[in-house]
């Protein structure tokens, strides 16, 4: 069974396709840069980085995200690090818990549950160092200029406005709001906000604006 086929049984085409895409990013570019380090250094660097954004999802609990959705998100991601080559004993337990528990709930198709075992098998095995680095994904993006956007970091808001794309629909061009929220602001706490800038050399600040790659689905699935 490929890893493809795996994930497919989740029924959760976009949250996968969302890890999926972070880790390729993530993977390309440790080993870019990161050559001299150790398998599981890069592991370890990759996941922490990989966590700044999911634990929106897996670091909190179900009265902000179900339980099932967590079960698929973590299910997904081992079967995932085990396709780039990578393994963690914690996220690999964690999936194999996960697995039993979205079939105790039924929660997906009965081929699911005929194939569970097979796919604990494969996330429970060493996988196979990649030899080259995977395809980077795509830039496309579902948002659009003048869109107003959050971003959760360590259980804090950061709020965005979007300018425009560095291409047609890739890469949004945002500005950060100058504050920092507990939670998802409302459009009237943004009203008289200013936006964050930077500063710069001269040591004067300006407007800061950055294209981001990866800022894609519209709603986000993490």
């Amino acid at each position: 069974m490929t890893h493809r086929q795996m994930t497919d049984k989740l029924a959760a085409k976009h949250l996968v396709q969302a890890i999926d895409e972070d880790l390729a990013r993530l993977v390309w570019y440790s080993m870019t840069v990161d050559t001299n380090k150790s398998i599981n250094t890069q592991t370890k660097d990759i996941l922490d980085k990989f966590f700044l954004r999911w634990n929106c999802i897996l670091g909190v609990d179900s009265e902000e995200v179900s339980d099932i959705y967590k079960q698929k998100t973590i299910s997904a991601l081992a079967i995932l690090l085990h396709k780039y080559g990578l393994v963690d004993k914690t996220i690999t337990i964690q999936a194999l818990s996960a697995i039993d528990s979205l079939n105790d709930a039924v929660a997906l198709i009965d081929d699911f549950f005929r194939k569970s075992k097979e796919i604990k098998q494969v996330i429970s095995s060493n996988p196979t160092r990649l030899a080259r680095r995977p395809t980077m994904p795509n830039n496309i993006t579902f948002y659009r200029e003048k869109d107003v956007i959050s971003i959760q970091l360590d259980k804090k808001f950061y709020i965005a406005y979007i300018h425009g794309h560095m291409m047609i629909n890739e890469s949004p061009i945002i500005e950060f709001y100058d504050t920092i929220f507990d939670k998802i602001p409302t459009v009237k706490e943004l009203k008289k906000l200013r936006a964050k800038g930077e500063m710069y050399n001269d040591r004067v600040a300006r407007i800061a604006k950055y294209s981001v790659s990866g800022l894609k689905f519209l709603p986000d699935p993490c």
